[in-house]
């Protein structure tokens, strides 16, 4: 008798068990996450986890229009700031298996129009500088702001275009698919209008790690001026139709107008719609869904499956360019490498970060471990001020939280339990 009830009350314990903590993983994330968002001062996130196979968990949370309540969601649209130039660095690998390129030509070998930095004009600038920010090309930033345009209406009422125009943003909104080469002509060419010596570092193409927005939209522009289509078309048609990303775009004026996202100061403070002439280093708008959809492709092509390119331009990607004996000065020791613009950090992770007004953007995938994270937000976490400490804080939260579960749901899947959402 006593044996059948110390097991009637052990079966009844256990059910009890699991009635409270019988939760799947992607479950008792979202329930951790959902408590650090409301702890947060993020807008509206969404997160992901991919590896090779899958995407293991995405969701969203908050809100993507504070005023309107729109709930952020894993297909809410947004730009992606920095992380855009992973795709420039893969359509810039497509060029070179279409034989449109090599890394190593001299960049004047492959544009309309010469560029020769005034401090060292006898050492070429090739392409594989612009790719490592070693090409000694600057950015000047009181020049780079004037190519950030907000689209009409003009929002007169809105205190953040008010700031923007008193601190010198604005260009006026591109027609056309030139004004990418008609701005990096004026700004590198010696003819141009924008051109100054300050637009070069003091330094020979190779021996210094400067990071440069203007050297990669130029990267982006040999793709475009060698393939004859825009960037934007080129990218399209070769990387964001094939992934099945077809939300995606470069432009806030061709996304779903339903879908984009409102962007937000930490304050809450929403930015008027904006673009800018030198989109391809950071004007990818897109979704937690479909870039957790190029990071799949990211990861399988690390591992020699990519759907996009050669096996051979794969490993060119993700390659770490410098040595012992060629590490440019200045390159920061947690980041002490970088492949075809992917980041390599200190503790093996390889990816992209992305920053800009209202827009905040991680992307990291773990070669050892076999999976990736990815973060997107529509609230900055750097300002004009320099980075918020509690907004950085609100976010390593989040990640270590995602990295926890990341390995959890890898390895169940290596293990043939069923636990991912794949599409």
């Amino acid at each position: 008798m006593r044996k059948h009830i110390y097991l009637f009350t052990t079966i009844v314990l256990l059910l009890i068990h699991n009635l409270n903590y019988g939760q799947s993983p992607q479950d008792s994330l979202t329930t951790q996450l959902e408590q650090e968002y409301k702890q947060s001062v993020f807008a509206g996130f969404t997160v992901a986890i991919v590896n090779k196979d899958s995407i293991l968990y995405e969701h969203a949370f908050g809100y993507a229009d504070i005023a309107s309540q729109k709930p952020y969601t894993t297909h809410t649209l947004q730009p992606i700031a920095s992380v855009s130039k992973l795709f420039i660095g893969m359509s810039v690998m497509k060029a070179v298996d279409q034989h449109l390129l090599s890394l190593d030509s001299d960049i004047n070998s492959l544009l309309p129009f010469r560029i020769t930095n005034p401090y060292s004009p006898k050492y070429p600038i090739r392409l594989h500088h612009l790719l490592t920010h070693t090409s000694g090309i600057a950015d000047n930033k009181e020049i780079f702001k004037k190519t950030y345009y907000v689209f009409p209406p003009e929002p007169v009422n809105n205190p953040l275009y008010a700031f923007m125009k008193a601190n010198g943003y604005g260009s006026t909104p591109p027609s056309g698919d030139s004004a990418l080469g008609i701005f990096l002509k004026n700004y590198l060419n010696n003819n141009g209008t924008y051109y100054q010596k300050d637009n070069f570092l003091k330094a020979t193409p190779g021996k210094v790690f400067d990071y440069s927005n203007i050297a990669s939209d130029l990267a982006a522009y040999i793709v475009e001026y060698k393939s004859g289509n825009s960037f934007a078309a080129y990218t399209k048609k070769y990387i964001l139709t094939p992934l099945n990303m077809t939300q995606s775009c470069w432009s806030a004026a061709e996304a779903d107008s339903n879908q984009l996202a409102t962007l937000y100061t930490i304050d809450k403070m929403n930015y008027p719609k904006y673009g800018s002439i030198c989109y391809p280093a950071g004007g990818l708008i897109t979704s937690g869904h479909e870039l957790s959809l190029f990071m799949k492709e990211n990861i399988a092509g690390y591992y020699g499956n990519s759907n996009i390119l050669t096996p051979t331009s794969f490993t060119t990607l993700m390659q770490p360019a410098f040595t012992e004996k060629n590490t440019p000065k200045y390159i920061a020791p947690d980041e002490p490498n970088i492949g075809v613009f992917y980041i390599f950090k200190k503790n093996g992770i390889l990816g992209h970060t992305g920053s800009d007004g209202g827009v905040t953007s991680f992307f990291f995938f773990n070669p050892n471990k076999g999976f990736g994270m990815l973060f997107i937000t529509n609230t900055e976490v750097q300002s004009v001020s320099g980075y918020n400490e509690q907004v950085l804080k609100d976010f390593e939260k989040i990640w270590r939280t995602l990295g926890q579960f990341g390995e959890r749901l890898h390895v169940s899947q290596k293990t043939h339990v069923n636990t991912s959402v794949t599409y």
